[in-house]
């Protein structure tokens, strides 16, 4: 076969999946572009907003739906057009080409990594506390590597706006660039919307539409309400690495999480200039499919085997269907109904405690739970012993030194003494 042939071949062997990633593509861009029309990237408005999107916004909850289970999708036929391009030796005949395609992947990946902790949901806030693990348990930077993933020492609203940032900023501006690189580097944008591949997209796009019609995005409790049996699993594109994790010791999670796929990724990037490309391409592959077929498989059967665990699946599954059913409640009116003097407090709360303080202990000190973590109300705080103003500074700056123990951390770094009295202050007002 002259090598003509085999880039005609190439070229029509792509070219389908290349239409539907492409469709897949549009999909994702145009459906975030609408949901960041409501949405707030904060730990106090992310779920209100997510909420608002589902039950009051027409056809919100179907294009959030979209745009979830498009991002599944996409990561599918972007990796079987890459195993399609592979097949018919692109890295060779066609490198710009096979090289774009690894590239769009890990964007993908990224971007579906990042948007997972938008809802700010159950499950958001433990795929964060995932996240968070993969990077501070990177070989020499992950301290520094966690500093920037969260922002800062703790999860906080400067988290959630650095997610949103990368998610509907960096990662579809760097999509954008390169898809459209290669389509005017082709000189073959036609071809990708002839009648047959318009046909193939056309289908798959009607396809995800009724799944998602049929299907609604998840949407577990905010992370306020979760009740401390709550089991959080992660959508289906992360559920190989969810299983993984529980075979590899903690100190190595970060090894199979980031580097090791960080390192395929830049093996297949580079394949047109290995030797032995076909061995190590296959290889790869192979070893992706596999891996994920296995793990995939195995997170399904252990959750259907354990009794205790399938029913307190199903009994979340049941809870999140109710919640879906019941009309849409504003943060502020369900703080103000529970407790007007609470919401007045609230509204007078300084900012810094708005912005270090309400995730964990509530907006107006009522205290509050993340997962596993109970943390205390602060109400009535002029009662108990040493917690005068100036012992509720001290402690502010070494939690330690009053028998504080982690999640609570020292803030010595984060605020100054002024904005520590002022929420020393406040919160001895509070009753």
């Amino acid at each position: 076969m002259s090598i003509l042939s085999i880039l005609k071949s190439c070229q029509k062997c792509s070219q389908a999946t290349g239409a539907i990633v492409g469709i897949l593509l549009l999909v994702q861009l145009l459906t975030g572009l609408l949901l960041a029309f409501y949405y707030v990237p904060s730990v106090d408005h992310a779920y209100t907003t997510v909420s608002y999107i589902e039950k009051v916004v027409s056809s919100g909850s179907w294009l959030r739906s979209l745009h979830h289970y498009g991002s599944q999708w996409l990561t599918l036929f972007i990796f079987l057009h890459l195993v399609q391009l592979f097949l018919n030796q692109a890295y060779i005949f066609c490198k710009s080409q096979w090289i774009v395609s690894v590239v769009i992947l890990a964007l993908v990946m990224a971007a579906g990594g990042t948007g997972y902790s938008l809802p700010w949901d159950a499950r958001a806030f433990f795929s964060t506390r995932v996240a968070e693990g993969l990077m501070a348990g990177l070989p020499l930077a992950g301290r520094n590597a966690r500093l920037w993933l969260l922002g800062g020492s703790e999860i906080s609203t400067l988290t959630l706006s650095r997610f949103f940032a990368m998610h509907v900023l960096v990662i579809p501006a760097f999509l954008i660039t390169v898809a459209m690189w290669l389509l005017f580097r082709s000189r073959r944008l036609a071809a990708f919307f002839n009648s047959r591949n318009g046909v193939a997209a056309g289908l798959v796009f009607v396809a995800l539409a009724i799944w998602c019609w049929k299907h609604p995005a998840p949407l577990g409790p905010s992370v306020a309400e979760m009740p401390a049996e709550y089991l959080p699993r992660p959508g289906a594109q992360f559920l190989w690495l969810y299983q993984s994790l529980k075979y590899i010791p903690g100190g190595l999670g970060s090894l199979a999480g980031v580097v090791l796929p960080g390192i395929a990724l830049v093996l297949l990037v580079a394949l047109p200039w290995l030797k032995a490309q076909r061995v190590i391409g296959a290889a790869i592959l192979a070893a992706c499919v596999g891996l994920v077929s296995v793990m995939t498989t195995a997170a399904y059967l252990s959750d259907r085997r354990d009794p205790r665990t399938w029913t307190q699946l199903s009994k979340q599954a049941a809870a999140e269907e109710a919640a879906r059913r019941e009309p849409f409640k504003p943060a502020s009116i369900i703080v103000a109904a529970a407790a007007p003097a609470a919401a007045a407090d609230a509204l007078n709360a300084p900012t810094m405690y708005r912005k270090w303080c309400v995730q964990c202990h509530g907006a107006s000190g009522e205290g509050g739970r993340q997962g596993p973590f109970r943390f205390p109300p602060l109400r009535n705080l002029s009662a108990k012993p040493r917690r005068t103003a100036d012992d509720i500074v001290a402690l502010l700056k070494d939690p330690r030194a009053y028998d504080l123990q982690p999640p609570m951390t020292s803030f010595s770094g984060k605020m100054t003494e002024d904005h520590m009295r002022q929420i020393a202050e406040w919160l001895l007002q509070l009753k």
